[in-house]
C-alpha cells in the first residue's frame, strides 16, 4: 500500500470515531444537565417543606365533658347552677368553653330566673361567666330580659354588657344599648339610647290613676 493510499485509509476511518466522540460527549451533557435539574428540583422541595410544617393546627382540648354541671353555693345555699351540653378545657387557660348555656339562678334557695344562651366560657377559679347567643333571661313571674351576649360577675352577682338589650314586662318593653342588672331583674339599668313602649293595658290604668 503506497503513502498515499494509507493517508485516504486513515481519513476515512477517522470521522466515525470523532462522531463518536461528539456523541458520547453530547450524552454527558445531557446527563450532567438532568442531573442539576433533579438536584434543583430537590432543593425546592426542601425548602418549602417547613413552611408546610409551620402551618397552625386548630387548637385542640386536653378534656371534653358532656352534660357537664357548676354549682355556686354560699354557706351550704345553692346560688346558682350552670349545666351545659359539652364543656371544653384546653390547656393553660383557666376559662372553659361551654356550648349550649343554662344557667339557674337562686335566691335564699329559692329559684327566680333561668338565663339561656347558644355558648359561653366559665372561668374555672372565679365561677365568672360570659355568655353569647340569642340570650334569654326569664324569671319567674314572667319578665324577660333578650340581647346577644351578658358577662355574670360571681363576685357582685350582677349581669352586664354593652350591646343592646330588649327587656320586656307583659306589653311593657323597654330597649337600649349597655345594661347592669340582677339575675331576678329586680334591678335593671340600661344605660344609652333607652326607649319605653308602654302597653294599652298600662296607659289605661295610669289614664284612671289620674282621672279626679
Amino acid at each position: 500500500m503506497t503513502e498515499e493510499q494509507r493517508l485516504d485509509y486513515s481519513r476515512r476511518h477517522r470521522r466515525p470515531m470523532i462522531a463518536l466522540s461528539l456523541l458520547c460527549g453530547l450524552f454527558l451533557f445531557l446527563g450532567g444537565c438532568g442531573d442539576d435539574n433533579e438536584s434543583t428540583a430537590e432543593v425546592a422541595a426542601t425548602a418549602t417543606a417547613p413552611a408546610a410544617k409551620q402551618s397552625k393546627q386548630p387548637e385542640q382540648p386536653e378534656q371534653k365533658f358532656y352534660d357537664y354541671r357548676l354549682i355556686e353555693s354560699h354557706a351550704g345555699v345553692r346560688q346558682w347552677v350552670l349545666d351545659s351540653d359539652e364543656m371544653l378545657k384546653y390547656h393553660g387557660r383557666d376559662d372553659v368553653d361551654l356550648v349550649r348555656v343554662k344557667m339557674d339562678f337562686f335566691k335564699n334557695g329559692d329559684y327566680y330566673s333561668t338565663l339561656l344562651s347558644d355558648s359561653g366560657t366559665a372561668n374555672t377559679k372565679t365561677n365568672n361567666v360570659f355568655v353569647w347567643g340569642h340570650v334569654v333571661v326569664t324569671t319567674h313571674d314572667g319578665r324577660r330580659l333578650r340581647t346577644s351576649e351578658l358577662d355574670y360577675s360571681n363576685t357582685d352577682g350582677l349581669i352586664r354588657n354593652d350591646v343592646y338589650n330588649v327587656f320586656d314586662r307583659g306589653e311593657d318593653v323597654v330597649t337600649g344599648i349597655g345594661l347592669e342588672a340582677t339575675p331576678d331583674l329586680n334591678y335593671i339599668e340600661i344605660k344609652d339610647d333607652v326607649a319605653a313602649e308602654v302597653g294599652d293595658d298600662a296607659a289605661q290604668d295610669a289614664g284612671q290613676e289620674e282621672a279626679p
